[in-house]
């Protein structure tokens, strides 16, 4: 069994603050740009991430 508990606690993570990015652009405050993309980038990298895990064999001794 893959240990997928880091990509998804990443991914979690990642949906929380991008919550808080976008309503730093709601609200019009600097920086709602910065943190809705850096998110959206962590997420695409959490899913490629498990997709990895998911797709390679495991190792059995």
């Amino acid at each position: 069994m893959a240990n997928f508990c880091y990509p998804v606690v990443l991914l979690l993570t990642s949906f929380a603050v991008l919550a808080i990015g976008l309503m730093f652009k709601v609200l019009h405050w600097p920086g709602g740009w910065l943190i809705t993309g850096s998110m959206f980038m962590v997420q695409a990298i959490s899913i490629v991430w498990l997709i990895i895990l998911l797709v390679r064999p495991s190792k059995k001794p």
